[in-house]
Parts: structure tokens; C-alpha cells; sequence
């Protein structure tokens, strides 16, 4: 059996310029620039503790809650839109509306489970817990607003972070 070290040459350099070609970027400087314009976000439920289906969270800075959530019911995948509400002596809030995924989820959830948390987290870029949400009612317009424990500005960013994700998740899809 005769081997063609030729052949096998071609085909082997073929393949390193495939793969060198397929590379998109290699600049790291790009890719945090990136990284630091987008932001996830994850909602999570409140449940009972428990070692398997649960993790224990603290959030808030000033006057941390301690409770147990349970994994991610909602993320900025079902996210349409977040801005910042402003209010009356320097309060604001921060406003998400989700898509009909998102809002039949957040509908379910309130009406299941009435009077229980919900935990909104996130990455801004840093990964941190930035507020709670209290479900005394049914939530069936697909709107979350609550009051982040963030300043203005940092809220500002997070905002601005959560719609450019939204559009890059957009703009993916299409």
C-alpha cells in the first residue's frame, strides 16, 4: 500500500486555512468592548430551601433580604424592552417589559404563586442581585416595575446594557 504524502499535505494545509479563515476576531480588546455594552438578566422565584432545587441569595446593600430562590424563570430572552421610570423626591424604578413567553411566565407565576418574591439579577457587566419583587396580584400585562438597589446612573447603564442586548438578540434572530 503506497501512501501519498502529497495528498495528505494538501488536505492537511486545506484544513488550517479553513480554520484560519474562520476566525472572526482575535483582537481581545474588541471583544471586551463588546462584552461591557450587554448585560443578562435572569429573574428567579422564591421557593423553600432546599439543598438540590434551591440556592440561598442576600440582596439588597443597605438592608439585605436572605431567602432561597429557585433556578431562572425568566431572562433577556423574553425581555422586549427596560427603562428607567422616574418619580416624584429623586425615586425611580426600573420597568421591563417582556414578550407573550415571557408575559404568559410572569402571569403563571403571579397567579401560582401569590405573595412569594421574585429575585432580579443580572450582569452589568458584574454579576450581582440589584432587587426584589413582592406578587400580591396578577400580573397579566407582561410588565415588571420595581426599585433597583442601584443609584441613578448605575441603573441608567443597566438599562441602556439591557437594550442592547435586546436588539443584539433581535437582530440575531432575524
Amino acid at each position: 500500500m503506497k501512501f501519498r504524502s502529497v495528498r495528505f499535505n494538501s488536505y492537511f494545509i486545506l484544513l488550517v486555512a479553513a480554520c484560519l479563515t474562520a476566525c472572526e476576531s482575535t483582537n481581545p480588546s474588541g471583544a471586551n468592548k463588546a462584552a461591557s455594552d450587554v448585560a443578562t438578566l435572569r429573574i428567579h422565584l422564591e421557593t423553600h430551601p432546599d439543598p438540590i432545587l434551591s440556592r440561598p441569595i442576600v440582596v439588597g446593600r443597605e438592608t439585605p433580604q436572605t431567602f432561597s430562590v429557585t433556578q431562572a424563570q425568566l431572562s433577556e430572552q423574553n425581555l422586549v424592552a427596560a427603562r428607567v421610570l422616574e418619580g416624584a423626591d429623586e425615586q425611580f424604578a426600573i420597568h421591563l417589559q417582556f414578550d407573550r413567553d415571557g408575559g404568559r411566565i410572569l402571569e403563571m407565576l403571579s397567579m401560582s404563586y401569590r405573595g412569594k418574591r421574585l429575585a432580579v439579577g443580572g450582569q452589568f457587566p458584574e454579576p450581582r442581585w440589584i432587587g426584589t419583587f413582592r406578587m400580591d396580584r396578577r400580573i397579566a400585562d407582561g410588565t415588571l416595575l420595581f426599585r433597583p438597589d442601584a443609584t441613578r446612573e448605575e441603573a441608567g447603564k443597566m438599562v441602556q446594557r439591557l437594550n442592547n442586548t435586546v436588539a443584539k438578540l433581535k437582530k440575531s434572530k432575524d
